[in-house]
């Protein structure tokens, strides 16, 4: 039998949420009937535990610059499926596909809400506009809520072309081996963790702080916003309210120690750290801008997941919140996470999907 060949490229192997969807799929793939493979475009770290005889690895600072290498890529392996989750990436395929220069299947998995996250520049704005018109001639697009099912309908893409598919989540495996960490037990502790960028919004909440002197927010990541948000702490003088820890490679155990998992994001697609603090058991607090999470609608029921209706509503009610129970000696508490997708049910779902194209 001979093999359908597919291959997932992705920008670079830095671990953000997109990349670590994908590579969840591609270090659990097992599938009889497709040969994977996966391209890196600029290979800037390593990426631990990868399957690297089905890796191919590249040197080129923009995807745009690696295309003639990218289309011999295809053509000498005899690619008939590509997997893309970046819409600058997902762009430029569609668009070759649409001129006949490459003749493959392509799978979209849209990471974010398109609006919200392509607008700002003159170059993001161009790439959302010529996302939106080629998307409508991919062979199968991904989304991971019902609101972006919703947005990327509006594009005319045939609705038997979109697929839901939540991301993956190994509630054992996340929490296996932990021992909750608390930093410091006389204060409510909130934690953060994610890149330190304008969407995750954490320069519109420091000031909730400067009045709630029993909370602390524990940030866990970097980015570009680090210096100015760091300048800002100490001009608003709450630096004992706010502690940057930057990135680390196993936040999982300060997250299990926290009251609550704060998420001040201006959007996002499906975030992976919600979904982990609650397999952690921490409850979230978040907006209603968030609009993925109004899925789970039996976490927001339980108070689990908590969606304030604008940063100004959180502002009001941050006083309020209380410190757990064993907060002097914090336990791993039980998962709250009620609705979830296993990696091995995301695989079989992706494969599913594969098939039906080809």
């Amino acid at each position: 039998m001979i093999k359908k060949r597919a291959l997932i490229i992705l920008p670079s192997n830095t671990v953000g949420g997109a990349e670590k969807v994908i590579c969840s799929y591609f270090n659990n793939f097992k599938d009889s009937k497709i040969s994977l493979k996966l391209l890196v475009i600029n290979n800037k770290d390593k990426i631990n535990k990868l399957k690297n005889r089905n890796v191919i690895n590249l040197n080129y600072s923009r995807f745009i610059f690696s295309i003639p290498k990218v289309l011999n890529i295809i053509k000498n392996n005899k690619i008939k499926i590509v997997i893309s989750t970046f819409p600058n990436i997902s762009a430029i395929l569609l668009m070759l596909k649409y001129f006949n220069i490459i003749d493959i299947k392509i799978i979209v998995r849209q990471p974010n809400i398109i609006e919200k996250s392509l607008r700002g520049s003159l170059k993001l704005q161009l790439l959302r506009n010529t996302y939106k018109f080629f998307i409508k001639f991919t062979d199968a697009v991904i989304v991971t809520s019902e609101f972006m099912k919703e947005e990327i309908l509006k594009y005319k893409v045939n609705k038997k072309k979109v697929f839901l598919l939540r991301n993956p989540i190994s509630i054992h495996q996340i929490r296996k081996g932990i021992k909750p960490i608390r930093l410091g037990k006389d204060k409510v502790k909130l934690i953060f963790v994610g890149r330190l960028v304008y969407q995750k919004g954490i320069d519109r909440i420091l000031h909730l702080f400067i009045n709630n002197k029993n909370i602390e927010l524990i940030i866990v990541g970097d980015g570009k916003l680090r210096s100015q948000l760091s300048k800002k702490v100490k001009d608003l003088d709450i630096e004992d309210n706010i502690k940057f820890l930057g990135e680390l490679s196993e936040p999982y155990s300060l997250i299990a120690g926290s009251d609550y998992f704060m998420l001040p994001s201006r959007w996002e697609g499906l975030p992976n750290s919600v979904l982990e603090s609650l397999a952690l058991g921490t409850p979230v607090l978040s907006t209603k801008q968030i609009y993925s999470l109004y899925d789970f609608k039996n976490n927001i029921s339980n108070k689990s997941i908590r969606l304030y209706n604008n940063i100004k509503d959180l502002s009001n009610k941050i006083s309020t919140l209380k410190k757990r129970k064993d907060y002097k000696n914090p336990k791993l508490r039980k998962s709250l996470l009620i609705e979830n997708i296993s990696p091995a049910t995301f695989n079989d779902k992706l494969n599913q999907i594969i098939y039906k194209i080809i």
